[in-house]
C-alpha cells in the first residue's frame, strides 16, 4: 500500500478515539501511520502500537519507545469514550457484536474488546466493564493474493484454505482475492459471493462497500457464515464463495453443503503451523 493510502486508513480507523489519544496518534510520522496494524488501549496501561515485527509504546509527545515507562497512560474515561464513539453513540445497537468481542467500524476496521462477561443460561449475553480495546486497521493491498490466484485459480483446482496466526494478513489476502476474481484477473470474470460476517471484507456502510470488490462480487454483509453460505448457494449462483475465519461445526457443515453444490470455497483458519491446523476438529 502507498504511504498516502496507509495514512488515510490509519486516520479513518482512529477517528472514534477520544481527542487526547487521537491527537497523539495523528502527530505520528506518516511512515509510522502507514505501517501500523493495531492500536491497543489497555486500562491504566501505556498506549501501544503494533507494526510488522515490532510493538511500540507512545508517549504524550508522539514519540515511540520499546519500553513502557513514561508513555501515555490510558484512562477508564479514554476507553469508555472510545467504545461509545465506535458504536456511533448507540451502544445498544452494537450489543450483539460486543458480546462476541468486537465492534465493526467504517472502512472494514474492527475493534476487539475485552471486559467482564455477563452470562445467561451459561452463554455470554453481554459485556460490561470493558478494560481493553484492540483496534485492527484494515489494509487494502492490491496484489496480496497474486500467488493464490496463480496457483489455485488459473488451474482447475478445488477449494482453498488459507491458514496463519492472528494478524498474519489472511483477511487482506481474501479481500484482494475477491477483487481479483471478480475483476477478471484469473483470466475470466468469476461470480463471487463474500460472506462478510464482521464487515471487514467489503466493509459495507449505509449500503455502500467501502472496499473495491470488483464488478462480479455479491456481498452478504453481517450474515452469520453458516446462514450466508447457504443463502448464497440458494439465491446467487456463485462460482466462488469467500468467508473469513471458519469456526464451529455449523460453519463447516454449511461449507460442505456448498462444496457438494459445485461451488468453490475459499476460507481462512487460525493456525501457526500445519500441525496446529490438522489438530483442529473443524478442519479434519
Amino acid at each position: 500500500m502507498d504511504v498516502q493510502g496507509g495514512v488515510f486508513r490509519f486516520e479513518q480507523a482512529i477517528s472514534g478515539f477520544p481527542q487526547r489519544v487521537r491527537e497523539v496518534l495523528q502527530a505520528l510520522p506518516d511512515s509510522v501511520k502507514s505501517s501500523v496494524c493495531e492500536v491497543r488501549l489497555r486500562l491504566d496501561q501505556p498506549l501501544m502500537l503494533t507494526c510488522p515485527g515490532q510493538n511500540w509504546f507512545v508517549d504524550a509527545f508522539s514519540r515511540l519507545s520499546n519500553i513502557p515507562r513514561g508513555c501515555l497512560c490510558v484512562t477508564p474515561q479514554d476507553i469508555s469514550d472510545a467504545v461509545v464513539a465506535m458504536c456511533s453513540y448507540s451502544v445498544h445497537s452494537h450489543e450483539n457484536e460486543m458480546k462476541n468481542g468486537f465492534i465493526s467500524l467504517k472502512g472494514g476496521h474492527r475493534a476487539g474488546i475485552c471486559g467482564t462477561a455477563v452470562l445467561t443460561d451459561g452463554k455470554i449475553s453481554a459485556l460490561r466493564e470493558i478494560t481493553s480495546v484492540n483496534l485492527r486497521i484494515a489494509r487494502d493491498i492490491p496484489g496480496a493474493a497474486d500467488e493464490v490466484v496463480r496457483r489455485a485459480f488459473r488451474e482447475n483446482t478445488g477449494g482453498v484454505l488459507i491458514a496463519g496466526p492472528p494478524s498474519s494478513g489472511k483477511t487482506t489476502i481474501l479481500r484482494d482475492l475477491a477483487r481479483q476474481l471478480s475483476g477478471g484477473k484469473a483470466g475470466r470474470y468469476v461470480k463471487v459471493a463474500v460472506i462478510d460476517e464482521r464487515c471487514e471484507l467489503g466493509a459495507v456502510c449505509e449500503g455502500i462497500p467501502q472496499n473495491n470488490m470488483g464488478p462480479c462480487c455479491d456481498i452478504l454483509s453481517g450474515y452469520p457464515k453458516g446462514e450466508g453460505i447457504l443463502m448464497a448457494v440458494r439465491t446467487l449462483s456463485p462460482q466462488v464463495i469467500i468467508c473469513d475465519e471458519i469456526g464451529g461445526g455449523e460453519d463447516v457443515d454449511s461449507m460442505l453443503d456448498g462444496l457438494r453444490c459445485g461451488v468453490r470455497m475459499v476460507v481462512t483458519a487460525h493456525a501457526g503451523s500445519l500441525e496446529e491446523l490438522l489438530g483442529k476438529r473443524q478442519i479434519t
